[in-house]
């Protein structure tokens, strides 16, 4: 006795197009909203959230070639409507080299230094470059990247132990470790760092957003 075999349903040809036009709909609403996203600020978010090292051209660092690392910190809450950073009316202050190296960083600071993800300098910085720079000036060498150069320093003890000319770690995208972004203490409870692509070279204060993302400090070589 032959047996009957049940078809399974077939799609008319209608169905079938309804079906293509529904996928090449909903690709081209899925693609619009990647580049709309990518464009937009909302873009940086994603980098913020990615740290990795790439070598990118030819230099003195890491055996002939210069490491970048992506580090762009998330910006703080209350400094959204304060983009230029705070005003240093202060005095140079530090012993040795650091008083170098501070001065070169305000002056980029009262400039407005751009900052570029994995700039090198001297024209715009990240915030690892940006305080390797500094140092420079005062003849220190210090690692390219973040997370290679807090642990190339002593440590500070204690927050209330910093002295200008200190290097002041962060963990701005995760609780870490390792650090995310970096800056240099200059005194009175302020630092001056590369902030972000939309701050640029700034001073802030070491308080509120800043100081609940603190992940200690590492001192440079004064003498």
């Amino acid at each position: 006795m032959a047996r009957s075999r049940a078809r399974s349903p077939r799609r008319s040809k209608g169905d079938r197009g309804t079906s293509v036009l529904e996928t090449s709909v909903v690709t081209i609403l899925a693609a619009g909203i990647v580049i709309a996203v990518v464009q937009s600020p909302v873009g940086d978010y994603f980098h913020d959230s990615v740290r990795e090292m790439v070598c990118v051209v030819d230099g003195p660092e890491c055996g002939g070639e210069t490491w970048t690392e992506v580090e762009r910190p998330e910006p703080p809450e209350e400094y959204r409507f304060n983009l230029t950073g705070l005003e240093w009316t202060g005095e140079v202050t530090g012993t040795g080299k650091a008083v170098a190296a501070i001065e070169w960083a305000l002056q980029h600071a009262s400039m407005n230094t751009p900052y570029v993800w994995g700039a090198n300098g001297p024209n715009a910085f990240d915030c690892s470059s940006f305080v390797q720079w500094a140092w420079r000036q005062a003849g220190v060498s210090l690692p390219r990247v973040t997370y290679q150069q807090q642990p190339a320093l002593p440590a500070v003890p204690s927050i209330d132990q910093l002295q200008p000319g200190d290097l002041v770690f962060f963990n701005t995208n995760a609780p870490g470790p390792p650090p995310t972004h970096v800056g240099m203490y200059i005194g009175d409870g302020s630092f001056v760092h590369a902030a972000n692509s939309r701050r640029g070279v700034v001073v802030d204060s070491l308080s509120g957003y800043y100081l609940s993302a603190y992940a200690g400090a590492g001192r440079p070589p004064q003498e």
